[in-house]
């Protein structure tokens, strides 16, 4: 079984995080969006990621209850990064400007050689 937790929101006490037990997106949005993602595993290493918009994505919550959540922007990216994490991609595989991903990643102490890009 595998979980995200996601807070977007961390200070809004009317919105409390999210849990997704076994995440899996059933579909993409046509559209997509350019954001500057980061990530606590690479501190101080933040680039553009390209990924759809929208998604749909079935998972169960802390009940065990089955639910589906149609999410856009923010959530959307923010969800779709940390299925990516258990599935083993960072998002910096999934960066398209390489010279902006190599020197980023040199500036910070981080190996470019360790990146395996997604397609």
């Amino acid at each position: 079984k595998q979980m995200i937790v996601v807070d977007c929101e961390p200070n809004n006490q009317d919105n409390p995080p999210l849990v997704l037990i076994n995440p899996e997106i059933k579909s993409f949005g046509s559209t997509p969006c350019d954001g500057q993602e980061g990530c606590l595993s690479i501190p101080g290493v933040y680039l553009d990621v390209t990924r759809p918009d929208d998604i749909e994505v079935a998972y169960k919550d802390e009940n065990g209850r089955p639910r589906t959540l149609k999410a856009n922007g923010l959530l959307s990216r923010v969800i779709q990064h940390e299925i990516d994490h258990l599935k083993g991609v960072m998002f910096v595989d999934r960066v398209q400007n390489g010279l902006a991903l190599t020197e980023e990643l040199n500036k910070h102490g981080f190996s470019p050689q360790a990146v395996k890009p997604v397609k």
